[in-house]
């Protein structure tokens, strides 16, 4: 209970928690539909568009603005994971141990340029470490470095047969990755080295991300979501999903949002350590989120073949993070205090007026 203070013989409760600044709030604004098959992946490119894949092959890159579907690209095999390396450029992880690279630049004939080689079962997941080069992890137990430039595998670190789920680039230049044994990675992998091991979850990590702070951010099959810093002190526990945890992005500041095959998306706050919404209207898996660049944040499911498009609540503290919103908030401004401008002349015009018809008056009197 919290503190209590005294008035008279009346016990005055503690006054309400400040509320937060700039806290988002989301409501559903959008939904696109389209995919014949399960959504399995979402990322956002370059050019602000969306792109998604599916498990029969399908890749579709969606155009926010337009609410609607650009282009629909054909490919065998299951879609795992997706990767743009550069502009147009997409990397593909399929249910093989072929990772396809696409142009797409002319959206109209898109074209696969190259095979990349190197894994013994299907790519799990991708991430880009710089200029030259992208790792991959598989089923296999490996990390494959690839160079893109030359299309050759670089080079394949060992994870001893365990399994990966995901992997990510820190910001450090290093390598994060989640395992099936629960573990959490660290890797040097110019030198192929596994510099720290997190351990935590007691089951497969599905998803990671790097926090704005440095901190990694796990989400596991355990249905947690753990927090890890570069010390050795204990991980964070987030816990409120049911289900397995797919996938996490960040927002701003120190706000996360979290997918989960319980069919939700959760809000969180770092600093509180808690859930401060739950978005709901998926009918099955949510198997991605991402945080769009114009402060939407667009969430895909498995078996509803549905993406919901979740905006933030407008307000005065928020306009500045919606460059389409604040144009016209801007028009809108500028007619409000236009027509304020045409009802002052107006306003004058009458008082001046007036006064003439007094002085006149005035004057023959």
């Amino acid at each position: 209970m919290g503190n209590k203070c005294c008035k008279g013989d009346q016990r005055v409760p503690d006054p309400p928690p400040a509320p937060i600044p700039n806290t988002p709030n989301y409501y559903q604004l959008d939904t696109l539909q389209g995919h014949e098959g399960k959504i399995t992946c979402i990322k956002e490119l370059q050019n602000m568009n969306i792109i998604t894949g599916s498990n029969v092959g399908e890749l579709k890159i969606w155009s926010l603005l337009k609410s609607q579907c650009e282009k629909t690209i054909k490919t065998e095999g299951q879609v795992l994971c997706l990767l743009e390396f550069e502009p147009n450029m997409i990397l593909l992880g399929k249910s093989t141990n072929i990772i396809e690279l696409y142009d797409i630049n002319d959206i109209s004939s898109p074209k696969k340029l190259f095979d990349f080689e190197g894994h013994e079962y299907w790519v799990t997941d991708l991430a880009k470490c710089d200029y030259q080069y992208f790792a991959s992890v598989s089923n296999d137990g490996n990390i494959c470095i690839f160079d893109y430039i030359n299309r050759l595998c670089f080079s394949i670190i060992s994870n001893n047969d365990i399994n990966f789920q995901c992997i990510i680039r820190l910001s450090n230049g290093k390598l994060c990755t989640g395992d099936v044994d629960s573990s959490v990675k660290i890797w040097d992998y110019k030198n192929k080295i596994c510099e720290k091991t997190y351990k935590g979850h007691t089951k497969t990590v599905k998803c990671l991300c790097e926090l704005n702070n440095g901190d990694i951010a796990s989400g596991s099959e355990d249905t947690t979501i753990m927090i890890w810093k570069n010390n050795n002190e204990p991980p964070t526990v987030l816990t409120g999903h049911s289900k397995a945890v797919r996938y996490i992005c960040n927002i701003k500041d120190y706000f996360i949002a979290s997918a989960s095959f319980d069919c939700t998306v959760r809000i969180w706050n770092l600093n509180f350590k808690s859930c401060i919404q739950i978005l709901n209207g998926h009918n099955n898996f949510v198997t991605g989120v991402i945080s769009h660049s114009n402060g939407q944040l667009i969430s895909c499911s498995n078996l509803d073949k549905l993406k919901f498009i979740f905006s933030e609540s407008i307000s005065f503290s928020t306009i500045k993070s919606y460059p389409f919103n604040s144009f016209f908030i801007s028009v809108f401004f500028f007619l409000i205090n236009s027509y304020i401008a045409l009802l002052a002349c107006d306003i004058l015009s009458n008082i001046k007026k007036n006064l003439l018809k007094c002085f006149n008056s005035f004057k023959f009197n």
